[in-house]
């Protein structure tokens, strides 16, 4: 029974099981696109009351609830999954990182004070010349899920015109054209950002001293607080000048762009894994990536082990090839193999 409800769930999506994929994680893929689904149709929902008044939206507090609610029962029949979907409370909640998912793609809208969403309108966004996301849907015939997007096939290859992809190095150097410099001489608790080191992940590229300078920049942070950083731009004239990188952009993950963009300048691109199964993509980064990059994976792939998995992610060729200049556009060096099964 539960089978024939699993299965069900994954034909109403669209959501074929990769070629030796395990049951949990199957399972964890069905039930991921089918929440983000369930988040949407909340969004619907109207108070049953006597007096005829205009709501705009529906509760977070609700959408919330009633999800969670769905959640837990789903939990109960498949408990294989149940480690996929567990997050530590202080992080947050499965159906609250849905919620913010949805509204960073553009499917879910915030109204009135923020405390409300709404189901945007629907509208189609092409991928590629031959796929299209629908924002603003539930359920379709002849769409698919990947990830939390609902994506169709267009019947014919449309004139596409690809979205312009940012170059980090050209980023980089308008960032330090235009930044704020003033005189400053650096402390001694701060840390420099070794762009040359032979490193598959940022993480070990910190050290104390200071390092060869990328085209006359250092990027450096020092700690202000628990497991929390400013980051800061030096460069050395007759002074030693230094911009302080907006906490905004921190917040958004962009001083992620700056290691990226520095390694690539400095010809040690930072490698990640891409695997070509027969029947999907799976890739593997050592990094985390600046949220615009982030969120595309958020968006339009599978978390691989769960649902805060931000390392490794799994998608089919179309979405691979909408999300691979993106990454690309970031400087990091794709070291990609084909493997035939999974």
């Amino acid at each position: 029974m539960k089978d024939r409800i699993l299965y069900a769930m994954a034909s109403d999506l669209g959501i074929d099981r990769f070629e030796n994929e395990s049951e949990m994680r199957y399972c964890s893929r069905v039930l991921y696109s089918a929440m983000a689904s369930w988040v949407k149709a909340a969004a619907l929902d109207r108070p049953v009351t006597s007096i005829q008044r205009v709501v705009q939206g529906v509760s977070r507090r609700h959408i919330f609830d009633k999800c969670t609610s769905v959640l837990n029962e789903m939990l109960k029949r498949y408990p294989e999954s149940r480690s996929w979907f567990e997050m530590e409370p202080e992080i947050g909640s499965p159906i609250g990182v849905l919620q913010g998912r949805l509204i960073r793609h553009g499917d879910l809208l915030q109204v009135g004070f923020g405390t409300n969403l709404i189901l945007a309108g629907s509208s189609q966004m092409p991928l590629s010349g031959n796929v299209e996301c629908r924002k603003g849907e539930i359920l379709l015939q002849d769409t698919y899920y990947s990830g939390i997007a609902m994506l169709q096939k267009t019947q014919e290859s449309i004139i596409f015109k690809p979205e312009p992809v940012t170059d980090v190095t050209g980023w980089f150097k308008d960032f330090v054209h235009f930044a704020w410099w003033k005189t400053e001489g650096m402390d001694k608790d701060v840390q420099y950002f070794n762009a040359y080191k032979k490193s598959k992940n940022n993480h070990s590229c910190w050290q104390s001293e200071r390092p060869k300078p990328v085209e006359g920049i250092w990027f450096a942070r020092r700690n202000i607080c628990q497991n929390g950083y400013e980051y800061y731009l030096l460069r050395q004239d007759e002074y030693l000048y230094e911009h302080r990188v907006d906490p905004f952009l921190q917040k958004v993950s962009e001083h992620r762009r700056f290691m990226l963009a520095m390694r690539h300048m400095a010809g040690n691109d930072v490698p990640i894994e891409v695997y070509h199964y027969v029947d999907h993509v799976f890739v593997k980064l050592r990094i985390h990536l600046p949220q615009k990059e982030n969120s595309l994976l958020e968006t339009y792939a599978w978390p691989h082990n769960s649902i805060m998995d931000k390392l490794e992610w799994d998608m089919g060729e179309l979405v691979w090839e909408f999300v691979k200049p993106h990454l690309c556009g970031l400087g990091i060096k794709l070291i990609e193999e084909r493997t035939g099964h999974g």
